[in-house]
């Protein structure tokens, strides 16, 4: 551990602030998708649903045959929390100021399932799409499901993919934050998400792009395996375009060589558990309070190195200057 504030961003991104009640209210639906300006090698591959129940959980969808859409996840990205409040009271100037460093791609956090809105920061949202469209930015909305109330999860899920604002800008893509333990028992929680999953992906339909957000593949797998055995990597990359494991080398290493290795042993893993689908990879890094600019270079290297399709730091406030001067290579 580096720092104290490790602890506090995990807590953020877990979301365990109190909430104040509002009504669920949106509308309008996905208005298509700017044109590519990143340079990091793309994948666009066609995908064949599995037709048996290898991974467990709920049944598998019909077999259909659907080409990847990863267009929002290429390239340098940054990501907002509904606690980056340092942004929510300048969201305008927030966006010209990430279109300034290189930022392809915005993620923005919409709720979590502590929350009683769809949106915590509805206005602010808006003005976020606004901006970012103005400044030809693409905008992927984030959201933190419980599973313990999969209708709420499924409702505010919903509610981003269809948000259109008052100038008809809507999401380029909506992802799917899958790293709660809210339900305690793992085989629950994954039939649950499994099921949330589905239907995300039949409700949206097989061309609009969807990321999976999953916890760091190196503690599912090495260090915390108790914490989500059987993880469902394949039905995952099934139903998601593109994967964006949660890095994070921060919490785990020390230093610019171990950055670089926790960073591909993260991709590697994926790679290992999702053999033969050409998953597209983002991989988010961090935590960018935390980070140096030698682990930030060494970062960046590595994702090139494994061929990832995008990269970004968690979350913008953070980002210093030594690591922008690292991150620009991604664009």
């Amino acid at each position: 551990m580096r720092s104290s504030t490790r602890m506090l961003a995990l807590m953020l991104a877990l979301g365990v602030a109190a909430c104040a009640p509002t009504s669920e209210t949106g509308s309008g639906r996905h208005s298509g998708r700017a044109g590519s300006r990143g340079s990091i090698r793309a994948a666009r591959v066609l995908v064949v649903a599995p037709s048996d129940e290898s991974s467990g959980g709920a049944a598998a969808p019909a077999a259909q045959a659907r080409v990847r859409e990863d267009e929002p996840y290429r390239g340098l990205g940054t990501w907002i929390d509904i606690y980056d409040h340092q942004v929510w009271r300048h969201p305008t100037r927030s966006v010209r100021s990430m279109a300034e460093h290189g930022i392809r791609t915005v993620y923005v956090q919409t709720s979590n399932y502590n929350r009683n809105q769809p949106f915590v920061h509805r206005e602010e949202v808006e003005a976020i799409l606004d901006a970012a469209k103005e400044q030809g930015l693409e905008v992927v909305a984030w959201y933190l499901p419980g599973f313990a109330d999969v209708r709420t999860d499924l409702r505010r899920t919903m509610r981003s993919i269809h948000l259109r604002t008052d100038a008809g800008n809507a999401f380029d893509s909506f992802a799917l934050d899958i790293e709660s333990p809210e339900v305690r028992r793992p085989s629950v929680r994954t039939r649950r998400l499994l099921r949330l999953s589905e239907t995300i992906r039949r409700e949206a339909g097989a061309e609009y792009p969807l990321g999976a957000i999953v916890a760091s593949p190196h503690r599912l797998i090495r260090t915390d395996p108790y914490f989500w055995p059987g993880f469902p990597w394949r039905r995952l990359a099934d139903l998601y375009d593109v994967m964006l494991p949660m890095t994070y080398y921060t919490y785990q290493v020390n230093g610019p060589a171990d950055a670089a290795w926790y960073t591909a042993q993260n991709v590697q893993i994926i790679r290992k558990e999702t053999a033969g689908m050409n998953v597209p990879i983002h991989v988010v890094g961090g935590i960018s309070f935390d980070a140096t600019g030698p682990e930030t270079e060494m970062f960046v290297r590595t994702v090139e190195q494994k061929h990832a399709i995008g990269a970004s730091y968690y979350t913008f406030p953070g980002i210093t200057l030594d690591q922008w001067k690292a991150l620009r290579a991604l664009r």
